[in-house]
């Protein structure tokens, strides 16, 4: 998932704390801070995380990683204790916060013990692409506008239905920890576009979303059909897409066949050879910019190869080499282009095609 490696804050006299995060266009960027003896990492963007202030419910125990088990207990917090949250865990269910007495400077505490003086939906999202040891902060996913919700398009005669059955809560992503966008009366019928893989959370056509899409609780939905053929998503609304299976020989057998020598797709001769590929699923356009709202250049058909250069905060929308473009590239959904190789070090652009400070 998207995001930089996150040191530990820089702790100062001031309430306020710095951890390495990928950029969005909200977030100010300000050069790294001094490194104390205690931080190991050396941070290279460091944007300015302005803590919110959490007030213990009850004397509660802290912990080094999100987690009870497995988790080496860091010591205790009283009851009333007023402490500096500084991000969140993909689930919601635990703060990162300030703690100085650890051997990193940070430290977690369940959520539920925890009375937060804030939007928890403004929180940095922490997670551990490499390792328990190694955590990434990135942005949470803010609106593009503010103002009363959009109403919703009627259905599409291909569309895959729900019905809401009480009164929703909209929200920006597929979580508790995600803000929200409004709500939706019970009764709606409703547009299926996603699922979480539980199917804890359903993403729904909802013209205020990002990218005119948005996220309900999976209990208070009732599908028409079963849920299977929903594209899956991960809990930071990013498309999960799997690298199809490479031959582990230099030839593949047809069935009952004689081995055919291996073949390979050719890349389009304006490929860079270290740029990662994908290979596009159904007839889709490509855009000028990372949203449906922008031009379109041309399409693209089923089984078409395209290399990739970059990629949106939330991963919905990628770019890619497009040579008729006026400055090579295009943009098209990632919901239709079946990764062929990894795309985790790509860079970040936000949601007009800005490309975002790079590690």
């Amino acid at each position: 998932m998207p995001g930089i490696a996150a040191p530990t804050p820089t702790l100062s006299p001031s309430p306020s704390a710095s951890a390495t995060l990928t950029q969005t266009p909200s977030l100010t960027p300000t050069p790294a801070p001094t490194e104390t003896p205690s931080i190991t990492p050396t941070p290279t963007i460091m944007p300015t995380i302005q803590p919110m202030t959490g007030v213990l419910r009850a004397p509660t125990n802290i912990r080094e990683r999100p987690s009870k088990g497995g988790s080496e207990r860091l010591g205790g917090l009283m009851f009333n204790t007023s402490i500096k949250i500084i991000g969140r865990n993909e689930q919601a269910n635990w703060f990162w916060f300030i703690y100085p007495e650890a051997p990193g400077g940070t430290a977690w505490v369940l959520a539920s013990a925890v009375d937060l003086q804030g939007e928890i939906g403004l929180l940095p999202i922490v997670i551990f692409p490499e390792g328990p040891d190694k955590p990434v902060a990135v942005p949470p996913l803010l609106p593009l506008s503010t103002g009363p919700a959009l109403p919703l398009n009627p259905p599409g005669p291909e569309a895959m239905l729900g019905t809401a059955q009480q009164l929703l809560n909209v929200r920006i992503g597929p979580g508790i920890g995600f803000l929200s966008l409004g709500t939706i009366p019970g009764g709606t019928v409703l547009s299926m576009t996603g699922r979480i893989e539980d199917n804890s959370w359903f993403q729904i056509e909802y013209p205020s979303g990002l990218d005119g899409r948005a996220w309900v609780s999976g209990d208070l939905v009732k599908l028409d059909v079963g849920a299977k053929k929903l594209p899956i998503y991960n809990l930071l609304a990013t498309p999960f897409t799997e690298a199809p299976p490479q031959p582990e020989g230099p030839s593949a057998t047809p069935e009952g066949g004689t081995p055919l020598p291996a073949t390979e797709t050719p890349i389009p001769p304006s490929a860079t050879p270290d740029l990662p590929t994908g290979t596009v699923t159904n007839q889709i356009n490509v855009r000028s910019g990372p949203a449906s709202s922008f031009e379109s250049l041309g399409l693209l058909n089923p089984n078409e190869r395209v290399v990739i250069t970059g990629k949106t905060l939330n991963g919905n929308w990628l770019q890619i080499e497009y040579p008729s473009a006026p400055d090579g590239k295009g943009w098209v959904a990632a919901a239709y282009i079946t990764l062929n190789s990894d795309i985790s070090k790509l860079p970040f652009f936000d949601n007009q095609g800005t490309p975002l400070p790079q590690p």
